[in-house]
């Protein structure tokens, strides 16, 4: 399957909406989400779908007004690299501004994999 901007758009449409059904839409059953942060060297994973889920809505709970703007995207035959520009308010007040980067495996039309890595601000 090919991927281009097009499906791009359609992944961070959810995501900036806050849709979780939405964004799950395009997540595989079986899907993989490993974030930034965690106590392991990749950060911290969620394996399935329920996992990831509740991983999302965390997120959103913590970062209620998140938004992830598209700065350039690659695309090889199973494979979405999104290098992004996130913004964020904290749930405790902090505003966040940083570069992200997400490596998404793809399989049968749907995202298997997704690596989130950011940039961190010191």
């Amino acid at each position: 399957m090919t991927y281009d901007e097009a499906f791009v758009a359609r992944f961070l449409a959810p995501w900036n909406a806050h849709d979780i059904e939405g964004a799950m839409a395009l997540m595989a059953d079986d899907c993989l989400w490993e974030v930034a942060r965690g106590p392991q060297p990749h950060g911290a994973a969620f394996h399935g779908a329920a996992a990831v889920r509740g991983a999302m809505a965390a997120v959103f709970a913590a970062l209620p007004d998140i938004r992830y703007e598209l700065v350039r995207a690659s695309f090889g035959p199973d494979l979405i690299v999104l290098e992004l520009s996130v913004s964020a308010t904290s749930a405790d007040g902090p505003v966040m501004t940083f570069h992200a980067c997400d490596v998404m495996t793809m399989r049968d039309g749907k995202v298997a994999a997704k690596r989130s890595y950011r940039k961190v601000i010191e």
